[in-house]
């Protein structure tokens, strides 16, 4: 199959969108697919040199839009789009001449499409429109997870560490709610003894040592491609409840995810619920004081309680086996060559 992968990434809506359509190119390629990646920016030096080392093509377009012409040049079998921003009515357009996975987050926007993949944890209970519900690819089964998260996994990973426990935070790629300020004055207030390395822009440095305010052990690192290996070898993880957070539940590392958007509530109750991580909403702090209020506690409390972590952990690995883009791309495969007037 030819299979083009349309999203984009910038500070604002930053990485997660490109990263969820590289990893089923990943998995694509593997199965000996052809792949390539339209993309109006990837935003950061690490993701650009990552796109790099995948195979994966890459073809410029204009940032957040559909140009239909363009790809239906490429004569795609399937195209992938990932983005809150593409018009929906020009994905039901190209979806009418071509057959469109559409990535959502829920609300699928009215977009007419031949698979609708929505990965997030409880996606299944969404009610859906009668004439397209078979459609759907839902929840924790059909995870995006990369090859380099599945090789990071631990036996044990709620085990205790030999020397201070690491606490490892990050906010995506760009951090683009301005998070890491609160985390950081959060981390900074806690008594236990730990490591945090804390991955975050480079502009942001200067700030969050200040916000550490010498508090020894810290270290700040630029957001990396290597990400999935330090999680792995993390005690505890911080993270915003977006795409990483799957990755999170697939590692079994016990976590503390934040929502801190809108869209990120339900899935954070959903996994707050499943008995699958601690977490906090800050999707209305207005004040880094709001986080750290709570944050600090939780992570505190997982760094303290064995028993606790190998709940959350063991919940986690139970639930989330890995094989989700295996099924995804499985899906593809089985699908190709229908036309638009054959779906149902």
């Amino acid at each position: 199959m030819r299979v083009l992968l349309r999203a984009d990434a910038s500070p604002v809506q930053g990485t997660g969108h490109v990263m969820r359509c590289l990893t089923l190119g990943e998995e694509l390629l593997a199965r000996g697919h052809e792949v390539a990646l339209m993309t109006g920016g990837l935003a950061t030096n690490w993701l650009e040199d990552y796109v790099s080392t995948t195979g994966i093509d890459v073809l410029e377009c204009a940032a957040d839009g559909i140009d239909e012409e363009a790809i239906v040049a490429f004569r795609p079998d399937w195209v992938v789009v990932d983005s809150y921003r593409f018009p929906a009515a020009s994905v039901t357009a190209l979806g009418r001449v071509l057959n469109v996975l559409a990535i959502v987050d829920g609300d699928h926007r009215g977009i007419e499409a031949a698979i609708y993949l929505d990965q997030n944890l409880g996606a299944e209970s969404i009610p859906r429109p009668e004439a397209i519900r078979d459609r759907f690819l839902c929840g924790a089964p059909f995870a995006l997870v990369r090859r380099a998260i599945l090789d990071a996994r631990r036996a044990e990973p709620w085990r205790d560490s030999v020397g201070p426990p690491t606490v490892l935070t990050f906010m995506g790629g760009t951090d683009a709610t301005g998070a890491n300020r609160a985390i950081a004055e959060s981390l900074r207030a806690i008594n236990e003894a730990c490591a945090i390395a804390m991955v975050a822009p480079v502009a942001q440095h200067p700030a969050l040592r200040a916000a550490f305010d010498s508090r020894p052990g810290v270290t700040l690192v630029e957001p990396t491609a290597s990400l999935p290996a330090m999680m792995g070898r993390a005690q505890v993880i911080v993270s915003a409840t977006g795409t990483s957070a799957w990755d999170i539940c697939s590692l079994g590392v016990p976590a503390v995810l934040v929502a801190v958007v809108d869209n990120q509530r339900e899935s954070l109750g959903a996994a707050i619920a499943r008995g699958l991580v601690l977490g906090v909403d800050c999707v209305d702090c207005v004040d880094p004081a709001d986080m750290a209020r709570f944050l600090g506690p939780l992570v505190a409390r997982l760094l303290r309680e064995t028993d606790l972590r190998r709940r959350l952990s063991e919940t986690c690995l139970a639930l989330y086996d890995g094989r989700g883009t295996v099924r995804v791309v499985e899906a593809m495969e089985m699908r190709r060559g229908v036309g638009p007037e054959g779906r149902g």
